[in-house]
């Protein structure tokens, strides 16, 4: 007999539990999008994989987080955010935390860590500051457009760099922003116009998460090598498995 005094925490609790003990399939995935320009090249990377079956929502208002208007944990395996929203009210932050809440994984895609910046809790769940305007004695970071940089393999075998070698980006860079110390490093760059750590990992309360600061486009869009970096994310960050 269905107890229908169940609580929503215990029901979204039971979900968890169940993402988490070899379910099947493609995994569930949701793009996050609104707040910045993208190229169209980034929707070759996404859509079409038999990996996983993937859904598209964008806020609107651009600078808000109105996709979190509503629960999302329940209904997938992993996200990718690709967005920039500046703004986040206090329902959406319930809800956008409840991903980590309920073990969803979250692969955060160049712009989008920079989303957020006056959120602080969005700071330790990416492992990364960054802000537009200097604040408490630290400078603003920076970026540049169309440079030409290393994305070198760290020293460790972790299941994003499968088959992913250490390859050269035209891309754009982000420079001058402070790290959580505990970040796992994935690949590095030694270009002066950049941050050190340009793909790292780290957990956040049940979820795995894979950061990416490189992914502007378009070149880096039809790099090979990126693609499976995208795809070997995603697939770490569900786990089903």
């Amino acid at each position: 007999m269905v107890n229908h005094h169940l609580s929503r925490r215990a029901l979204l609790g039971a979900a968890a539990s169940a993402r988490l003990v070899g379910a099947t399939g493609p995994a569930r995935l949701l793009v996050v999008t609104g707040g910045h320009d993208i190229d169209p090249g980034f929707w070759d990377i996404v859509k079409n994989r038999i990996e996983w079956k993937m859904e598209h929502r964008a806020h609107d208002p651009a600078g808000t987080c109105t996709v979190y208007d509503r629960p999302i944990a329940p209904d997938f395996d992993a996200v990718l955010l690709y967005d920039m929203p500046r703004n986040i009210t206090e329902a959406q932050k319930r809800n956008f935390l409840a991903l980590f809440e309920q073990g969803v994984g979250v692969v955060i895609l160049h712009h989008a860590l920079a989303a957020l910046q006056h959120w602080t809790t969005f700071e330790e769940i990416t492992g990364l500051r960054m802000r537009e305007k200097g604040e408490g004695g630290l400078p603003p970071y920076t970026y540049k457009h169309d440079v030409n940089f290393e994305l070198q393999r760290v020293e460790l075998k972790h299941p994003v760099l499968e088959g992913v070698p250490s390859f050269s980006v035209i891309d754009e860079t982000y420079g001058r922003m402070y790290y959580h110390p505990e970040i796992q490093p994935l690949m590095v760059t030694n270009h002066p116009a950049s941050i050190p750590v340009v793909v790292w990992s780290r957990t956040y309360k049940k979820s795995r998460l894979v950061m990416i600061q490189p992914g502007h486009g378009p070149q880096i869009f039809a790099n090979q090598n990126f693609r499976r970096l995208i795809a070997n994310s995603i697939k770490w960050v569900d786990r089903r498995e």
